[in-house]
């Protein structure tokens, strides 16, 4: 039996909200040029956030990533950049 959630003016199935969240999250590395964005599409393990580098205090990032592009991040940015925690 689903079960339902009544708010304001409408009810939802929160079964079918469930389900929705259980596909596997894709990695959202751009692999494009500079012409269009293209996304990594691997399936994703990571959510990691990404602290500026560069000393203009442009705010934190945070990315879905697969391990492989959670690495090269790490690669690029530094560890002390970079708090990664598992999906």
């Amino acid at each position: 039996m689903a079960r339902t959630v009544e708010l304001e003016k409408e009810s939802v199935v929160v079964d079918e909200l469930i389900s929705i969240d259980r596909e596997p999250q894709r990695c959202e590395c751009d692999h494009g040029d500079d012409a269009a964005y293209a996304p990594c599409g691997r399936k994703a393990k990571w959510r990691v956030t990404i602290d500026c580098v560069c000393g203009e205090g442009h705010p934190r990032r945070v990315e879905i990533l697969c391990s492989r592009c959670m690495r090269t991040a790490r690669q690029t940015y530094g560890r002390e950049a970079i708090t990664v925690r598992r999906l």
